[in-house]
């Protein structure tokens, strides 16, 4: 079973419901079928081939869903690309994963053409224009994917600072949206608002891709503004929110004295969602918060029980056909419930691998006594005795993450050591109430130089993804290292957190 086999059957079921409100727009499946099939057509016209992998570098609209399903059904290979991503992040994805096409607009265009990938750029207005009236002859047939055929693929960083592509098949995405969808009891008119990016997996498969396969109706607003929001979910009468910690933070700084939307489900996630925001949510909205775990490779893996207790801090249970395992840091030994290790994912949401880098793959995975292959998640956890929930405690990789993004210090790091008077650097995460976590840069400069921090940040600004950027510098005569003169970044956690 594939995601496009669940989305036919919603569109056999309920072609008439409103499947999509975006960019003022409001299509029912019969015709986010009709444009999907439209733009698959065309594509092969253009003599895309299955396999051909197509680049989306887009914000919020209605072109990037229309590309999105259409290359799917064309067996085109989905690459999303974060449009916060410039230069060196961007091109480092484009080259990996040998795109064919990039899908894009306005600003962004123009960042692609920067980077020497302007021929293959295809206009965002384009697609929307093929999707309206492009022909379809009666004898065309879309991709016949299998669930290992594989559908996109999903760059994340890596500690060494170079990004990997997670290929993710189809079987996985339907594994995922059928248990997201059986585990929050999704219902046909229900109502899901969101202003989650379409580039990240929260926005495009627990949301987007679980409406479509459940067959209800989704929201999609191309920015997150707190205000909107609130009026959004009044106006369309939504049943059920998903956003970010952040997100969180603003509604209750832009709630007011008004009444609060009432929605049967609220969900958190793609960062640690704190205590105190969980206790001030459920003390102005009378709700509790339904946090889970997910990641690039695996899509969802665990969330807090939908009709049971939700616990502050914790990311739940297994979600159904999933099974999660905590072992030894870096070894194959199960650990019991109380002990910290590393937590461990296995069922068919898990990914392939990542595109062309077997050595990467195999370092992603154990095997365990019984053969079965599992995830390294990278994150330390604990599963509690008592409630048999899970909580992550702790990070193995350095990995900063900040407003549901996932920022590794080295390259930054990378960057910051490029520039004219530095000696060197290091980066270590600073908690932030709204986003989580933001990096704080700690630079060395040359001897003799004067550095200059604000033309420092101007230069990151133009050369990584603005969640990147360090919210702080702090200049340092030189930076600690231990005995074996390794930089010593727990010394400077310990500077950042006694500060």
């Amino acid at each position: 079973m594939t995601l496009l086999d669940l989305f036919a059957g919603s569109v056999r079921d309920c072609s008439d419901r409103i499947a999509l409100v975006m960019d003022g727009r409001r299509l029912t499946y019969a015709q986010l079928d009709e444009r999907s099939r439209r733009i698959a057509v065309w594509l092969a016209a253009r003599g895309y081939v299955p396999g051909d992998r197509l680049a989306i570098y887009l914000e919020n609209r209605l072109a990037f869903v229309d590309v999105y399903l259409g290359a799917l059904r064309a067996g085109v290979v989905v690459v999303p690309t974060n449009p916060l991503y410039r230069d060196r992040d961007a091109v480092v994805v484009w080259e990996d994963a040998e795109v064919r096409g990039i899908v894009t607009a306005g600003p962004l265009a123009e960042e692609a053409r920067k980077t020497g990938f302007g021929a293959r750029i295809i206009e965002a207005d384009e697609i929307e224009r093929i999707a309206e009236g492009y022909p379809v002859p009666a004898e065309w047939r879309e991709f016949d994917a299998r669930p290992e055929t594989v559908a996109l693929i999903i760059f994340t960083s890596g500690t060494t600072g170079r990004a990997k592509g997670a290929m993710i098949p189809h079987g996985a995405l339907a594994s995922s949206a059928a248990a997201v969808r059986t585990a929050w009891r999704w219902r046909p008119d229900d109502v899901l608002c969101i202003a989650l990016p379409l580039f990240h997996v929260h926005g495009l498969q627990v949301a987007l891709g679980t409406t479509l396969v459940n067959g209800s109706t989704i929201v999609v607003e191309r920015r997150f503004d707190a205000t909107a929001m609130l009026d959004l979910l009044e106006r369309e009468r939504a049943t059920m929110f998903f956003g970010v910690p952040t997100m969180y933070v603003r509604l209750l700084e832009h709630l007011g004295e008004r009444r609060p939307p009432s929605l049967r489900l609220w969900v958190s996630g793609s960062a640690a969602l704190s205590a105190e925001t969980w206790g001030q949510f459920h003390e102005r909205f009378g709700q509790e918060i339904l946090e889970r775990y997910g990641a690039t490779e695996t899509m969802m893996c665990l969330s807090n029980r939908y009709g049971g207790l939700r616990i502050p801090g914790a990311v739940g249970v297994p979600f159904p056909g999933v099974q999660a395992r905590i072992f030894e840091s870096g070894g194959r030994t199960r650990l019991a419930d109380g002990e910290v290790g590393e937590l461990c994912i296995w069922g068919a949401n898990v990914f392939a691998g990542y595109f062309r880098n077997s050595a990467a793959t195999e370092a992603a995975f154990l095997t365990d006594d019984e053969g079965r292959r599992w995830f390294r998640s990278g994150d330390l956890a604990r599963r509690d005795p008592q409630t048999r929930t899970f909580a992550i405690v702790g990070r193995l990789k350095e990995m900063i993450i900040s407003g549901g993004f996932n920022v590794y210090p080295r390259e930054i790091e990378e960057e910051i050591d490029i520039f004219p008077g530095v000696k060197e650097s290091a980066v270590v995460p600073l908690r932030d109430a709204a986003r989580g976590e933001v990096p704080l840069a700690f630079v060395a400069p040359q001897p003799g130089v004067s550095l200059e921090v604000e033309v420092l940040l101007n230069h990151l600004r133009g050369r990584i993804a603005s969640f990147k950027v360090p919210r702080e510098v702090r200049l340092l005569e030189s930076l600690p290292r231990n005995a074996m003169g390794k930089l010593d970044k727990p010394t400077l956690r310990r500077m950042v957190d006694g500060s």
